[in-house]
């Protein structure tokens, strides 16, 4: 699959700002006795801290250290973030791992292990639409320019068909399903786990009509400076949420599958790819 100029056109680079400012707040950060676990913001930061916030209570016992559930308000903002090194841990997407991976140098130590990661076009539920070519001239919502299922692969394949749309980015995953449920959009692209997420919380009259191929998913990764021991106790506590009814029960609030051991390699076919929508240049 190949991203052309079009979208690249398209999509908007991340801004960079001033390197001392945000190192240096990078630095207070870890200075600090709290360990800082950023959350891509796909969902509101509300439902965020619901699914999320027990999972943090959960490591921050074990620990011996506050862990601090952070988001951001939209994912272009949680993009910066990560950039600017604001977290110790970080659940970003695919393409994200790839980008900061790279600067500031994030390094993945877990990542779900029975999942793969596809891209969804979700229209309303009585919509006479049957295939991608019938959204020809509409409008089609995605949570940010640089979401990697949601946005990057739902965007090459309408590119790869030759289908003309108008995009609106509406800022989160969440968004994107409401505004096709109220008809503000006719189709909308996201992520099973987001949907489903949504369909749990009382999301009707969506449906699905479209997934991509599937993909590594999303990383769960370690800011270079965050010393190894804690590295590897967050990698080990992670991967042991499988093994007991407590750990299962906060993995599906987050709704999450079981975690496995994570290799940098992991995201090799996210790299085949090919993709350049994030700016790190001149990143601190």
């Amino acid at each position: 699959m190949r991203i052309t100029a079009l979208i690249r056109l398209l999509l908007v680079a991340l801004a960079v700002t001033s390197g001392a400012a945000s190192a240096q707040a990078s630095n207070e950060i870890r200075d600090a006795r709290v360990l800082t676990f950023g959350i891509v913001p796909q969902e509101s930061a509300s439902r965020l801290a619901d699914q999320w916030t027990p999972l943090m209570r959960y490591l921050s016992d074990r620990m011996g250290v506050p862990v601090r559930f952070m988001t951001a308000p939209d994912i272009p903002t949680f993009e910066q973030r990560v950039l600017e090194g604001h977290y110790d841990i970080a659940y970003m997407n695919p393409y994200h791992y790839v980008e900061f991976s790279q600067t500031p140098g994030y390094r993945a130590i877990v990542r779900e292990g029975d999942k793969r990661i596809h891209g969804l076009v979700v229209v309303p539920e009585n919509t006479v639409a049957e295939s991608l070519e019938d959204l020809g001239g509409k409008t089609i919502a995605f949570p940010a320019p640089a979401a990697f299922a949601a946005t990057i692969l739902v965007r090459a394949e309408l590119e790869r068909l030759g289908i003309d749309y108008q995009p609106r980015f509406v800022g989160s995953h969440e968004s994107v399903y409401l505004n096709v449920s109220k008809g503000f959009a006719a189709a909308g692209g996201g992520i099973e786990r987001t949907f489903n997420s949504a369909l749990k919380e009382g999301l009707s009259g969506v449906r699905v009509l479209w997934r991509s191929e599937g993909f590594t998913p999303h990383a769960f990764a370690a800011h270079p400076n965050l010393d190894d021991r804690r590295k590897e106790a967050f990698r080990n506590l992670l991967i042991g949420l499988a093994d007991s009814d407590e750990g299962r029960s906060l993995l599906a609030r987050a709704n999450l599958e079981r975690l496995i051991r994570a290799e940098d390699s992991d995201w090799n076919d996210i790299r085949a790819l090919g993709l350049e929508f994030i700016e790190t240049s001149g990143a601190p």
